[in-house]
């Protein structure tokens, strides 16, 4: 897939409205809020939360709402009181397969749909499956995430490990869809990363976040990470 000449980025850990307005103003295309009814990760969100996150940011923002869960009618009842441009479904990608998300999305007109590529880190290219995964679930979804998938785990991301980076070039090089890429970068690998990858987007969470308690928090986000994260992304 055609990289852009500057990445987008997408910013997870968006907690509340004035967080997202902050990072939004600094160039943040994709601000990423993880909510659902049932509370299934740290830091997530109440659907009411999350809806009123969604009507107060900027209506050029693109809003990408998480969900761990591989329950179909779990996930209808957290769109129902807040719908989102983009759905990233980041729970285990054998639970649902591309024939259940293309029929899931004719149920929805005009919703976008994220599917992570689960990386395994210090795991050559050969010994993963990730690219299976890319052309099986590529008719199926608009973007993919590359992101780490911590060993022992189903749940993909959010673990601030680095992967290789040379895999992520294979990914966006076999996909017909953009590619985003995640997984440990900050503003000093980021460049690295975009070099290597030539991506979409480039996604952060951890290392854009408080590396204190503040990070259990609403106000999770350190803005002078993210601030810094965003000029890495535009450098040329």
């Amino acid at each position: 897939m055609n990289h852009h000449p500057r990445p987008i980025v997408q910013i997870y850990g968006i907690r509340s409205v004035k967080t997202a307005r902050a990072v939004v103003d600094m160039g943040v295309k994709h601000i990423g809020v993880s909510y659902g009814k049932i509370h299934r990760t740290p830091g997530q969100l109440t659907c009411e939360q999350a809806k009123d996150i969604f009507e107060n940011v900027q209506p050029h923002a693109v809003r990408v709402g998480l969900t761990v869960t591989s329950d179909l009618d779990e996930i209808r009842e957290n769109l129902a009181i807040a719908m989102p441009d983009v759905l990233h479904l980041s729970g285990d990608i054998d639970e649902i397969s591309p024939e259940e998300i293309l029929s899931f999305k004719s149920e929805y007109p005009g919703l976008k749909i994220l599917q992570p590529i689960p990386v395994l880190p210090n795991v050559p290219l050969g010994e993963q499956p990730v690219i299976d995964y890319v052309k099986r679930y590529e008719k199926a979804v608009d973007f993919f995430l590359t992101d780490t998938k911590a060993p022992g785990t189903t749940d993909i991301g959010a673990t601030g490990i680095v992967h290789d980076f040379a895999i992520d070039k294979a990914i966006v090089e076999t996909s017909n869809i953009p590619v985003i890429i995640a997984g440990g970068l900050t503003a000093e690998n980021l460049q690295e990363a975009i070099s290597i990858a030539q991506p979409y987007g480039v996604d952060s969470f951890s290392w854009t976040n408080y590396q204190d308690e503040r990070a259990n928090t609403l106000d999770c986000k350190d803005l002078d990470r993210v601030r810094a994260f965003v000029e890495a992304a535009r450098h040329e």
